[in-house]
């Protein structure tokens, strides 16, 4: 009877063991040489190598999906330069615009200023390269004392 009752506590405890072993049991168990396995190495179940499977499909779209996003990123940081750039030349183009402008206006109050005085003094500069000229041949013929 003993034995019996023992025996029966026995399987009650190593049915419980088995359940709890079974809800605690890991994806991924090693597998050693001379177990059902002739090399050392992993045993993956069904749900671990799904896993590895998907990951491994998946790493695709991921490396695209990444790729995209920095592509993104590069053309915006670019646009925004490129826009900068752009309004940039449009406000130079303006600004010589202006400048260009305003030179022309000059000119053409100089040259008003200009026509409305003629430079009539012509016979002026005549008679003073006239005089240069004499004072210098004179000035070199009693230096050389002829």
């Amino acid at each position: 009877m003993l034995l019996k009752k023992r025996s029966k506590h026995f399987l009650i405890f190593l049915t419980l063991i088995s359940f709890a072993a079974s809800s605690f049991a890991q994806d991924v168990t090693k597998v050693y040489k001379g177990n059902p396995s002739p090399y050392d190495g992993w045993c993956l179940t069904e749900r671990a190598m799904a896993k590895i499977i998907a990951d491994k499909e998946q790493e695709d779209d991921r490396c695209q999906l990444k790729l995209g996003e920095e592509l993104e990123k590069l053309n915006a940081k670019h646009s925004l330069k490129v826009d900068n750039l752009t309004l940039r030349i449009d406000s130079l183009e303006k600004e010589m615009e202006s400048i260009i402008s305003i030179k022309n206006e000059e000119i053409e109050k100089l040259e008003q200023i200009a026509l409305d005085k003629p430079n009539n003094y012509w016979y002026l500069f005549t008679a003073g390269g006239f005089v240069v000229g004499v004072g210098v041949t004179v000035g070199i013929v009693y230096i050389l004392g002829l």
